[in-house]
């Protein structure tokens, strides 16, 4: 499913578990009337740990999307995409970005 502005992901590190995507780099094209995000995308600030607490802030990225859907030739996320260390896991539920 479709990856948009605001949607969550795991981050894959202990420090903030889950964060959600901020402001796409391309903002042309909706979702359920959100703006798609595409690979690139940056996390919200979300704490990180590191090798001796406490924890820091950091920003991540979208790291992967559809490799023949495009949002101003750039791809489009979709659930399950690589995000931070994690992944995308919550999305659009009724649009779908190359059957994902």
């Amino acid at each position: 499913m479709a990856a948009r502005e605001g949607d969550l992901l795991t981050t894959g590190h202990a420090c903030d578990g889950t964060t959600n995507l901020a402001t796409s780099l391309v903002r042309t094209v909706k979702a359920n009337g959100i703006y798609g995000a595409v690979q690139g995308t940056p996390t919200v600030t979300h704490l990180v740990p590191p090798i001796i607490p406490p924890c820091s802030s950091h920003v991540a990225f979208l790291n992967k999307g559809s490799t023949n859907v495009k949002i101003g030739g750039i791809p489009w996320g979709r659930t399950t995409d690589s995000a931070d260390s994690g992944a995308m896991i919550l999305t659009s539920l009724n649009v779908l970005v190359n059957g994902l």
